[in-house]
Parts: structure tokens; sequence; C-alpha cells
């Protein structure tokens, strides 16, 4: 999306959906993992990634770095700050995965992503109106 004719918030709502969707793949691994000893759960540290988006400024778009030659590759996404938690001390077997924990989280995760969905489609919905000259 080039900012000039979107605005930033669009570039925003993008990387909340990405981070949100990189978590839900954390949090399936950890379920995944539950009973694999010495296992350590992961979560998607939001603070720290959205401190990082929001520090880029809002005239910037997603940002873009070539790898090579022809290649594009996102930025965002596939560096997004992950926290390791370490196991209880009670912890036999040396695993971090809190099964209900993991659950409420899961839920909060797909409630938020679902609002953020929401929002994306009232935000495209007021361009298709202003493209559409007020719906004349």
């Amino acid at each position: 999306m080039t900012s000039k004719l979107f605005d930033p918030v669009l570039s925003r709502l993008q990387n909340s959906l990405d981070l949100r969707l990189k978590q839900q793949g954390l949090v399936s691994s950890n379920i995944a993992n539950s009973n694999t000893p010495g296992y350590h759960a992961q979560r998607v540290d939001f603070k720290a990634a959205f401190d990082r988006v929001f520090s880029q400024g809002l005239e910037s778009g997603p940002m873009m770095r070539a790898a090579r030659g022809g290649h594009m590759l996102p930025e965002d996404s596939e560096t997004a700050p992950v926290r390791t938690i370490k196991p209880q001390a009670w912890a036999e077997d040396g695993n971090s995965v809190n099964a209900e924990e993991e659950m409420v989280i899961l839920a909060e995760n797909n409630l938020l992503y679902n609002a953020t969905i929401e929002v994306l489609k009232r935000r495209l919905g007021m361009l298709e109106y202003a493209a559409s000259d007020g719906g004349r």
C-alpha cells in the first residue's frame, strides 16, 4: 500500500494482523508441545512490536528491503519480537506450557484479530464510499 493513497492507519492494522497471526501460530505450537519435556512456551511481545512500529513515524508505510537483486521481503512479520516463558520451579519436566493459560491467550488473540478485521473493513468501506463520490 502506498501511504499517499491510503492513510497510515491501514498499514498499522496490517502490522497488527501480522502480529496476531504470528501469536496464533505460537499458541498452537505451545499447545501441541504441552507434554514435551523441556519445551518452553513462546509469545509475541506486543509491547515491543508496537513500540517499534509506531516509532517508525506515521508518515512511513510498510517498509520493504531487497535481500538480493530482484527479491523483496517483508520486514516486520518475520522479525516480531518473541518472548520465551521460563518454566515454574515446580515443573518436573521443565515444560513451561500452561494449557489453561494458552487457551485464554488463544481466545483473547482471536477476539482482537476479529476486532482488527472489523476496523479494517470499516476503513476500507470509507475509502469505497469516497471513491464512489459519496454514493452517487
